[in-house]
């Protein structure tokens, strides 16, 4: 996994205060997806410093407690950095379990739709990183081969059973989750498509990988199991495999109907009915569930500047160095401002230049401005009229010279203002 990131370090240079910046743009309070672009360069850092050391000084100091929908989009992150992040980052995220737990009790303890999702969440999490901490084999984006499965589950039926309770809760863990996001949501397929609606449902793309390896692990084990111990021994097993099994395929029928996770993985699809443990043979029956990820989503199709670009201020006006927390988290309202804010910013800017600019010109060309409209037509009659009325005009100069009156090429007005009798 490092080796496949490092050829993109060599090209973009890290720094922990572009880090941050991906952090504040990943991790906010609007109610959408987290961009992908967002989370791949969080992972980048992980890999770049070979932990999640930075990733956690600027988390830490995210206000979580002021919204569920902060604290929702953090989880996901984290979710993300654990599986495809460098493999120290599981012993970094160790660390702060406990800040993780609080941030699940506040939230379970408040009557919020997005408090209730995020209490689920931070349960998964805990136990994805107490699982992968004791089975060093496993890493934590859960892929392995057979053999590895092999060796980590020995020869010693009683690890093999317990490695499958283990399994089994993890994968609790992970179906409560996708159903308490099923349970807030319309099932209408419009809803998919709404940013609040995918806000909820963008985590559960990294729920469905974590499901196919866990379902195709604990099959292996409990034919395993079924090898070694008497059917009635093993009956608690097979009762609970069975309730997960069409827990997780009703899961992924109902993900693939939406339009949203159709653009986004391949959800394989699971058979009819549960492998039959009691018949040796039907192992070879099982087939392996496997998720497809696009390599690049759709919303990354437009190429990105390797350098940040930021707006500059309009000439004139003085640089502001912003403290470097504001600068990272946004104000202190939570709002992040983003390159289509900053872009409506500066256009908004180019508006009030024009606007000045205009206002000059009309002050400038006669006839344009507000007195336009009082300009005598006479003198329209073209640049021929070689004795043009005097006295009034004269008059008219001296007492409005604010209002010059008529057109710069033969305009009978300005002649008279302009000559000797108007100074």
């Amino acid at each position: 996994m490092e080796a496949r990131f490092s050829p993109i370090n060599q090209i973009l240079p890290w720094c922990r205060q572009d880090l941050a910046i991906s952090i504040s743009k990943a991790i906010n309070t609007q109610e959408a997806p987290v961009k992908e672009k967002h989370a791949r360069r969080i992972i980048l850092g992980t890999h770049h410093e070979k932990g999640a050391f930075t990733f956690w000084s600027y988390a830490i100091g995210l206000p979580l407690p002021s919204s569920s929908i902060l604290s929702w989009k953090f989880c996901h992150v984290l979710h993300k950095v654990l599986r495809d992040g460098h493999p120290n980052v599981l012993h970094d995220c160790q660390r702060y379990r406990s800040n993780i737990r609080e941030i699940g009790d506040l939230w379970g303890h408040l009557h919020d739709r997005y408090g209730q999702l995020v209490n689920v969440y931070t349960k998964l999490l805990l136990t994805k990183i107490s699982f992968h901490l004791k089975h060093p084999q496993f890493p934590a984006g859960l892929e392995v081969t057979d053999e590895v499965l092999e060796k980590a589950a020995g020869t010693d039926v009683n690890n093999i059973f317990q490695l499958t309770v283990e399994m089994f809760d993890y994968m609790d863990c992970e179906l409560k989750l996708s159903e308490s996001v099923f349970r807030q949501l319309n099932t209408a397929i419009a809803v998919s498509q709404m940013s609040t609606g995918q806000c909820r449902l963008a985590p559960l793309i990294q729920v469905i990988q974590d499901c196919s390896h866990l379902y195709h692990y604990t099959v292996k084990l409990l034919f395993k199991l079924h090898s070694c111990l008497p059917a009635d021994t093993l009956q608690g097993h097979r009762d609970r495999f069975h309730e997960q099994f069409h827990s997780l395929r009703n899961f992924f029928r109902r993900a693939s109907d939406m339009l949203y996770f159709k653009r986004l993985i391949q959800i394989p699809r699971l058979p009819e009915g549960p492998p039959n443990f009691l018949r040796a043979s039907a192992l070879a029956e099982h087939i392996k569930p496997v998720v497809v990820i696009p390599e690049e989503a759709p919303e990354d199709e437009e190429p990105e500047n390797l350098i940040e670009i930021s707006m500059g201020p309009p000439v004139g006006e003085p640089v502001v160095v912003a403290d470097l927390f504001d600068q990272t988290f946004g104000p202190p309202n939570g709002s992040v401002k983003d390159d289509r804010d900053l872009r409506i910013e500066s256009l908004k800017r180019e508006v009030e230049m024009l606007r000045s600019e205009l206002e000059k010109i009309k002050l400038e060309v006669p006839g344009v401005g507000m007195g336009g409209g009082r300009a005598p037509q006479k003198p329209r009659q073209g640049p021929h009229i070689s004795h043009p009325p005097a006295g009034p005009a004269v008059h008219l100069a001296a007492e409005e010279p604010g209002e010059r009156t008529g057109g710069r090429a033969g305009g009978a007005a300005e002649a008279e203002a302009e000559g000797p009798g108007g100074q």
